[in-house]
This record gives C-alpha cells, structure tokens and sequence, in this order.
C-alpha cells in the first residue's frame, strides 16, 4: 500500500534497511524507522495542532509502544507550545502500566480499552489528565478510588448513536439518546467529573473523494458536546481520534475537538497522506528475507503482517537489483509464519515491504534508525513489539 510512496518520499530508509539485513544488524521480521522522519513529522504536526487550538496525545501501539520514539515525539512536537503533543495515550491498561513505567506522562486511559476493576490505584497513581468510562458500572468504581483518596478525576464518556461506526472488540460506551439521564446519575458520584466526550472512529479515509473525513461518530461528540455546555459543563475535553492528520486537525477544530491522538500520521502512513502537496514523510520499513521456494513462489520470513494493512507489493533485492513483486497475504484464518512472493528468488534475498501496520499485535523486533536525512544512517537499536529494548542484539549469529 505504501510501498511507492516509501520509495518516492524515503528511498534512503529501504537502502539502509537491507544493508542492515545483508549485515546481519537485524533479523527478518524486523520494523526499521527513521527517526529523522518521526521528529519531522512530528514538529509539523505539533505546530498545525498549535495552530488550531488542538493538543495532542501520542497514540504509540502503531510503532511497539516503544519508549524511545515516546521520548523523541513529545520533546520536539509538543514543547513550549500552546497545543502540540501533551503525553501518551494508552490503548489498553496493559500499555498504560508499560508507558508509565518508562518515565512517560499517561494523560488519557480506558479508550479503546477499559481499566480493570481491581486496577483503579495504579490507574490513578498515573495522575492521567481524563479516563475514559463506558459504564455506570465502571463510573462508580473509579468514584469510590479517586474519593478515598480525597480527589475528583475527571472522565470522558464514550457516546454511540445509532448509525455509528463500531468496530468488532470495540462495542461499549453511552447511547448519545440517554445522555441526559446518564449525566444525571454521574453527576452525583463524588469522586468524577464529566469533563468531556469522545468515540471512534471519528475520521476515516473516503476512497472515491482520497481524503479523511468526519464519520457520523464525530457528528454525535460534537452533538453531546453542545448538550455538556448546555449544561454549564466548561472547558470541555472533547477528543476525536482515527486518522488524525495534518489534513484532519483543521477538521477536528471546526468541528469542536480539543484533542486528538495521532499514531499513524507520525510515520507517513495515514492514508490521506499520499495526496498531500507536502506530505508528512514516509518513516516505516518492514524486513524480511526469501526463505524457501514452494508451488513456484518464494517464501519469506513473516511474524509482522497485518491484515488491514492492505498489503500488497514487496521489493526483492538480488544480483540483478531490487525488483518489484506481488505478495500473496495468507488467509484470514492463518498465522503469518511466512509470507508468499509471486516468482523465484534466491535463498536469502532482502524482501522489503511498506503497509498500514500495527506492530503491537506482531511478533517483529523494531529497529530505530537516525541520520539517514543526512546520509550518515546509524542504527540506534532494536526493541521488540512491545517496546522491551533488546540489549545486545546484532542479528542471528
């Protein structure tokens, strides 16, 4: 999906990426990204959102929850800025904890995934800016935590209304059409304030118009954020994540956000960003190398692939240079253990592929790469999927 892009924008990530796979600096199965793109990438992104009123958390998981990009994106996004990148954004508890534990600040938990019931104290311990809660249930119990402790943590509810786009594993939150009722019961617990609103997705790709836009989702925040002021609720916390881009923060302001939680676009692979004038920098690479040969195709490494990362095309490189094939993606019901390419190639061949990925549901290692903006590329280090730094590895061997 983003093979051509890769090479068009960032052609010096795919050379320095199978140099480092024919030295055997990396394995196959192995994310490279370019840390001179991220900070790039970043900056602009902080300064658009500056610009319109926006913060932003980092939405990490896209790229293994790994602390190091954390670090990089929130001191040159988000510094000194009115808006900019604020602190992270947890998926999951489970990421909240990790984050956390690196020394980085958690501003926003419970969104895509709610805190568990016996997790309360070490969610709160975090001093998160909002949680996210879509339950009475679940309001209750955080009550009682932040009141023992003498505190008010400020929530966000999720709201639905029919007709809203809800993924599979992502069903919950208030049906917009009860929200007064629901304030009603919230607003007499104690240890929470209702500070704002917020769902997913609230942005997607349109691909017959070739941009992101508002979803119906967006349409019902900014419809419960109007009944919040009605209800003298100020200074709201209104967030709108998926697909926020450069393209979609003026979008989100017009609309009444306040933040946004941008992963993708942190390296280039919103899909949007392809039709962008001055695109956000392409900053992902995945290595692999030819396994075996089998039924007239070749057969790489897999452990990384995603299956809405419309993945479709890989460069292979050989004696006679790097050649362009088709990938044959594995069925739904399949692991990935390794991935088909149409044609033979030699034993050991780099494989290099570019797609809309999520790499902390792999089992790929990430390889952070800097100076390839200067052409002095380096390889800071390799990191597994879930952003554990891996001390010493310099390949199999």
């Amino acid at each position: 999906m983003f093979l051509r892009f890769l090479a068009a924008h960032n052609p010096g990530l795919i050379d320095y990426g199978i140099f480092l796979l024919e030295h055997g600096l990396i394995e196959p199965d192995t994310y490279v990204l370019d840390l001179d793109s991220i900070t790039n990438n970043a900056c602009r992104l902080g300064d658009v959102s500056a610009k319109h009123g926006i913060n932003l958390y980092f939405m990490a998981k896209h790229m293994g929850r790994n602390p190091e990009i954390a670090r990089i994106v929130l001191d040159t996004g988000g510094a000194g800025k009115s808006g900019g990148f604020a602190g992270m954004v947890a998926v999951d508890f489970r990421e909240a904890q990790f984050l956390h534990s690196a020394g980085l600040p958690v501003k926003h938990i419970g969104h895509l995934c709610q805190v568990p019931h016996n997790a309360w104290n070490a969610a709160l311990d975090m001093k998160p800016d909002v949680i996210t809660l879509y339950s009475k249930e679940k309001a209750q119990t955080l009550s009682d935590a932040a009141e023992k402790r003498g505190i008010v943590q400020k929530i966000l509810l999720r709201v639905f209304d029919e007709g809203d786009i809800i993924y599979n594993g992502q069903e919950g939150g208030f049906p917009i059409k009860n929200l007064a009722e629901t304030l009603d019961t919230l607003e007499k617990l104690k240890g929470i304030s209702v500070a704002g609103l917020t769902s997913f997705p609230c942005f997607l790709h349109d691909e017959i118009q070739n941009k992101a836009l508002p979803t119906s989702n967006a349409h019902t925040v900014a419809r419960g954020a109007a009944l919040l002021r009605e209800r003298g609720i100020t200074n709201l916390h209104i967030n709108m994540p998926s697909c926020n881009s450069l393209a979609t923060i003026p979008l989100a302001a017009e609309l009444g956000a306040t933040h946004l939680e941008p992963g993708h676009s942190l390296i280039g692979t919103n899909p949007d960003n392809r039709g962008e004038t001055n695109p956000l920098v392409p900053a992902i690479l995945y290595m692999s190398e030819v396994s075996h040969h089998f039924d007239g195709c070749s057969c790489c490494f897999g452990g990384g692939y995603y299956r809405r990362g419309n993945l479709r095309h890989a460069l292979v490189k050989t004696s006679a240079g790097k050649m362009e094939t088709e990938v044959l993606t594995p069925s739904l019901e399949a692991i990935d253990y390794h991935l088909q390419l149409s044609g033979i190639y030699p034993v050991g061949s780099p494989v290099c592929m570019a797609f809309r990925t999520q790499v902390f549901v792999t089992r790929s290692h990430v390889a952070l790469v800097e100076g390839i903006s200067q052409s002095m590329p380096s390889l800071r280090g390799i990191w597994n999927s879930h952003g554990q730094f891996i001390s010493g590895s310099k390949g199999w061997g």
